[in-house]
């Protein structure tokens, strides 16, 4: 009877062995101001190997689950440059990073409402001003 049990029992384990859990670890981290030291909201952090992503709370405090092996995190926010850094993750992992403002010194914008002065300095519309004539 007790070789039955043990045969049994091995039997269980050969035949229904414990399915291997993915390791979840974490990475987090807190993305700032790199000028200011001001915290980022709403700041996006994504890996691109597994599709994860998440953003940035009001303190600028981030967390993502991800599995062991190599991770490509990419930290990105309007009027900032794109932080990008690849690594292998074997435990969990803190990322902190300042992103510094883009130059928006080379953005041209043009803004313009067609006014035309006539000569007695008064502004008229360049539609209404075709119309007169």
């Amino acid at each position: 009877m007790k070789t039955f049990i043990q045969i049994i029992f091995l039997g269980f384990v050969f035949i229904f062995p414990q399915p291997a859990q993915a390791q979840l670890l974490s990475v987090s981290g807190y993305v700032k101001n790199f000028i200011s030291g001001q915290a980022i909201e709403n700041a996006t952090v994504y890996e691109s190997v597994s599709g994860i992503g998440t953003i940035t709370n009001s303190e600028g405090y981030y967390r993502l689950l991800l599995n062991k092996g190599q991770q490509n995190l990419r930290i990105s926010s309007t009027g900032y440059e794109i932080y990008n850094s690849s690594f292998t993750m074997v435990s969990d992992t803190i990322v902190s990073v300042e992103l510094k403002p883009r130059n928006l010194t080379d953005t041209k914008i043009v803004a313009g409402n067609k006014l035309k002065k006539d000569s007695t300095g008064n502004a008229e519309n360049e539609e209404t001003s075709r119309r007169k004539r």
